[in-house]
């Protein structure tokens, strides 16, 4: 388990995080989004133990970090947002290299990491694009199958195949026990991949939520299609019209009251659409900027 508590780091008189606390458990996806510049990147760093925190405690498999990182360094897996490796290196020096770290490295695993990302090994860094230097930089990341995997914006610079790639190599990660923490303001692939999530605003974590219960924050859009006696709904906002249809706006708590009065008018037919991830953010997000 990874656990944090009262995480505080400035740089200077500039916040980076204030108060940060959270837990993973084995097994989950624990995702951190929020936007550039919320103050994801300083919390992993801190975490990991690269940045000296001002206050507060981390520990990984109840070690403290990063007074006992030594003792669980193999058994943690990093990818940086950025990736980046000595220029003349060639990547199959980098995973001999990379091999000394740990007291075992299955190379047959290796072998088939290298196959499923389509990395060339003969190459020079220099030589790699951002997206196969990522790619590189997720091989390392799982190559010695951690305990505890922390990911700061991985998808940056992968193509939509590769990213495919990476969700199956981190659903596998999480049925293998691991527990992972995920960085991110791609929202979409947060909601595939995360079962909780912490919302960071301002170095500060606003709340947590399951990814069903964030949803629960945003309005539902619910079309009705051959409304008469539209009058009955004159409460609820309307967010779309059409030749023959309207479109509201409907809270999750609003809803059973939408319908009761609903059955006072005359309509052909209704559709009810949940918000996706990226829409409930932005309103809860939105929602805290004004609170």
């Amino acid at each position: 388990m990874i656990r944090v508590n009262g995480l505080r780091k400035y740089y200077g008189k500039h916040r980076g995080v204030e108060d940060l606390s959270f837990e993973i458990h084995p097994g989950e996806i624990y995702g951190l989004i929020g936007p550039n510049g919320a103050g994801k990147t300083t919390a992993i760093r801190s975490v990991l133990g690269l940045l000296k925190r001002d206050a507060g405690d981390v520990l990984i498999a109840d070690r403290k970090i990063p007074s006992q990182i030594e003792e669980v360094k193999p058994a943690v897996g990093y990818l940086p947002g950025e990736v980046n490796y000595y220029g003349d290196m060639k990547v199959r020096d980098l995973l001999s290299f990379n091999r000394r770290f740990y007291g075992s490295v299955d190379t047959r695993y290796e072998a088939e990491l290298i196959e499923y990302l389509d990395i060339d090994i003969q190459k020079k860094f220099k030589e790699l694009s951002q997206g196969n230097r990522k790619k590189v930089g997720i091989l390392q990341s799982i190559v010695h199958k951690p305990d505890y995997l922390i990911l700061d914006e991985p998808t940056n610079g992968l193509d939509p195949l590769l990213q495919e790639k990476l969700y199956q190599l981190l659903s596998q990660e999480k049925a293998r026990g691991v527990s992972i923490l995920f960085s991110s303001h791609v929202l979409s692939e947060v909601e595939r991949l995360c079962q909780r999530v912490g919302v960071i605003k301002q170095g500060r974590l606003i709340r947590e939520f399951t990814i069903d219960s964030l949803k629960e924050f945003a309005t539902k859009r619910v079309t009705i299609v051959g409304l008469r006696n539209a009058e009955a709904l004159d409460r609820f906002e309307v967010v779309e019209e059409g030749t023959d249809r309207l479109t509201f706006s409907v809270r999750p708590s609003e809803l059973q009251e939408f319908l009761k009065d609903l059955c006072k008018a005359s309509f052909e037919d209704m559709e009810i659409k949940n918000p996706s991830l990226t829409e409930a953010f932005m309103e809860y997000y939105s929602g805290s900027e004004q609170s």
